[in-house]
């Protein structure tokens, strides 16, 4: 649209031009050269304007991000990261048999409520997958293995603390469960002696967990948003191990200090 008022401008303008010679009006040879006079112009035009018009679609993205993040909205977040025991002691049922350290592949959502462009509440849950199986020392004859996971729900505060339209910085905090799963299963294969009911026994150890986190958040489009998270908690568990009918025992107990890392893809529904 914009084009075609240059062209019909740049014409005017020319024939306005040869009536001040001529005034028999517009021919046909001088509206050849209007028409193309008016395409150099807006061509002249379009090719200034392009900077200009790159420019204002950066700042009307940013106006718009910065309008959303005033108003109340919503934000989910799902992402992929690594938690970490680095200090904790897992031990089985006979001495001598604990390992100190553990680290899970971690995934995790999170629900957030905006009340404005300051703060931000909502609750999430994580859960770190078994990065591996273990066989127990404590009875190398029986050929079973091991697992172990991790599962939490908290509840989320955050503060941003920085704002630039297209760039976050939050700083917050998490209070909730958590819930580790020892689980141990039964390998071995015999058909003259079939095992009837669950091939292994679980044990929950259940606590409660309380952290800290911070984090970044990228704006790359209107609704939009790359989230990356550092975050460390203190666990309570149960201080004595639990125990199975078949002997088996919960390896973490006590207090254990967890660190985790993740980046995560957000959306953003304003209301």
């Amino acid at each position: 649209m914009i084009c075609w008022r240059l062209v019909i401008q740049g014409m005017q303008t020319h024939c306005a031009a040869r009536l001040l010679v001529k005034t028999g009006g517009c021919t046909r040879a001088s509206s050849r050269g209007a028409l193309l006079a008016g395409i150099a112009i807006a061509s002249s035009a379009l090719l200034a304007s392009a900077p200009a018009a790159a420019q204002d679609t950066a700042r009307e993205r940013a106006a718009a991000a910065a309008r959303t993040f005033e108003r109340p909205h919503t934000q989910a977040e799902l992402g992929i990261g690594m938690l970490t025991l680095p200090t904790s002691e897992f031990c089985f049922t006979a001495p001598q048999t604990c390992t100190r350290g553990d680290a899970s592949p971690l995934g995790y959502i999170t629900m957030l409520y905006h009340p404005n462009g300051d703060w931000a509440f909502g609750a999430g849950a994580s859960l770190g997958l078994p990065a591996g199986s273990d066989s127990p020392a404590d009875a190398p004859s029986i050929d079973r293995s091991h697992t172990r996971s991790y599962l939490m729900f908290d509840g989320v505060a955050r503060y941003y603390a920085l704002r630039l339209g297209w760039l976050e910085g939050w700083v917050g905090g998490t209070l909730g469960m958590v819930v580790v799963n020892d689980m141990y299963t039964n390998d071995r294969t015999d058909p003259s002696a079939p095992i009837l009911g669950p091939k292994g026994v679980t044990l929950r150890s259940e606590g409660i967990s309380a952290g800290i986190a911070m984090g970044l958040g990228w704006t790359f489009a209107r609704d939009w948003s790359v989230e990356g998270m550092l975050r460390t908690a203190w666990w309570r568990l149960p201080p004595e191990p639990l125990r199975a009918p078949t002997g088996d025992n919960a390896t973490l107990t006590g207090q254990v200090a967890m660190f985790s890392l993740g980046v995560a893809i957000a959306y953003r529904i304003g209301l």
